[in-house]
């Protein structure tokens, strides 16, 4: 009897522990394997919500491949493995982790030889077909070259002090000649340093490399009074000549600009930025109170009027933009005793500037008439005292000096470590 007893007893076991096995079987055969998308999936990156649609395969109770599409700005799509754990209710929990070592890009992809992004993933799918997944990035210690924290506008323009000239300023440009002694444009360059500073700073707070991946900006959405703005500053300290700038709305809040809107890493001596193109229209329809089709944009049609225009689309500059496509738009960058700058340099302007002289004589036309149908506005009357004030009469006149007496080009965005 104590046989039989032991029999029956192994046997009971053995059924439960084979029903079980067919239960937790059942369960994650249960789950759905064609792409979650739209209401049935909420999605989250970096706890800001987004879209896109998932697809878990299912290979075991405890194992599974997650196909993330459109999820992450920059990606496409993203491949990886995740780890499943089953509750009672018949739903699965997903988590897993994936170094990525291709650069987000605004359409194609471009490999890295070393992981630029970490994320990490969790969630829950349903056997019904719903999905709740979070993904966290984080930006490689490499891909963050040092840079990540908020970086404040520069405040000041620094002058000579033998001459009083501008040394660096929020916005600066350099052009400088080959022959300083002919027709240049070192006149021009200090003047849009000078006019372009100021508005600049009542317009542009600050701007954040997150440790996400993320790039953002406090920023004002008011209107500034441009002729206030340009002619407002301080000299504050006689002996060094610093010019300090005033914030003309300075009781006004910034506001900060919202999440996955871009994207930025650092590779080898460029900081890229990577634009989150559907995102940023969309926000600018949300802001404008308008819709806009992301997906219908007549490219043909842009094209067109840029031909209006006479801007050139050189092979040159098509080449560019394709690059541009794969890495993102890169940035020079030196970062010395808690200052940024970012900058581009002859070398990388040289297919957008190109194609933009063609337009020249059209944009002088245009300005000629409407200083001509406007005689009673003072703001469009003073454009050829503007003009004057930069030292060229006609913007057609940089076109010879761009082609036979530029040495050294530069436009520079100038920050400061805000934690200084």
């Amino acid at each position: 009897m104590k046989k039989l007893f032991a029999l029956l007893t192994m046997a009971v076991m053995m059924t439960f522990a084979a029903c079980s096995d067919s239960d937790e079987e059942a369960a994650w055969k249960q789950l759905p394997t064609e792409p979650i998308p739209g209401d049935n999936a909420m999605l989250t990156v970096n706890g800001g919500s987004t879209t896109g649609s998932v697809q878990l395969t299912a290979t075991s109770t405890t194992q599974g491949t997650l196909l993330l599409t459109n999820v992450l700005p920059g990606y496409a799509e993203i491949s990886m493995d995740v780890t499943l754990s089953g509750r009672t209710d018949g739903t699965f929990d997903i988590t897993g982790e994936k170094g990525l070592t291709t650069a987000p890009s605004m359409i194609s992809r471009a490999d890295a030889e070393s992981v630029i992004f970490n994320i990490s993933v969790s969630g829950n799918v349903t056997p019904e077909g719903k999905a709740t997944v979070n993904l966290i990035s984080a930006l490689s210690t490499e891909a963050q070259g040092g840079l990540a924290g908020t970086w404040d506008l520069l405040s000041e323009v620094k002058l000579k002090e033998d001459d009083g000239a501008m040394t660096i300023a929020p916005l600066w440009v350099t052009w400088s000649a080959l022959d300083p002694a002919q027709a240049n444009a070192e006149g021009f360059a200090r003047g849009v340093g000078t006019f372009g500073s100021m508005p600049l700073y009542q317009v542009l707070h600050s701007v954040t490399f997150s440790t996400d991946g993320n790039i953002m900006a406090e920023y004002w959405s008011g209107n500034v009074d441009l002729q206030t703005a340009i002619f407002q500053g301080t000299v504050t300290d006689q002996e060094t000549l610093i010019t300090t700038f005033i914030n003309i709305h300075e009781d006004e809040p910034w506001l900060e600009s919202p999440r996955n809107l871009a994207f930025w890493y650092v590779k080898g001596d460029n900081l890229y930025v990577v634009p989150n193109i559907t995102a940023i229209l969309a926000q600018v329809g949300k802001d404008s109170g308008s819709s806009v089709d992301t997906g219908n944009l007549d490219i043909s049609a842009l094209l067109s009027k840029l031909g209006e225009y006479d801007i050139t689309l050189t092979a040159e500059l098509l080449s560019t933009v394709t690059g541009w496509l794969q890495t993102g738009i890169p940035l020079k960058y030196v970062k010395s005793n808690g200052a940024l700058k970012l900058y581009v340099d002859k070398e990388m302007c040289s297919p957008i500037i190109e194609a933009l002289l063609p337009a020249l004589p059209k944009l002088d036309e245009m300005i000629a008439k409407l200083i001509a149908e406007n005689p009673d506005d003072q703001s469009i009357q003073m454009l050829p005292m503007f003009l004057a004030m930069l030292q060229i009469k006609n913007f057609a006149d940089l076109e010879p000096i761009w082609n036979n007496n530029t040495d050294e080009f530069e436009i520079s965005l100038n920050l400061t470590d805000s934690a200084l």
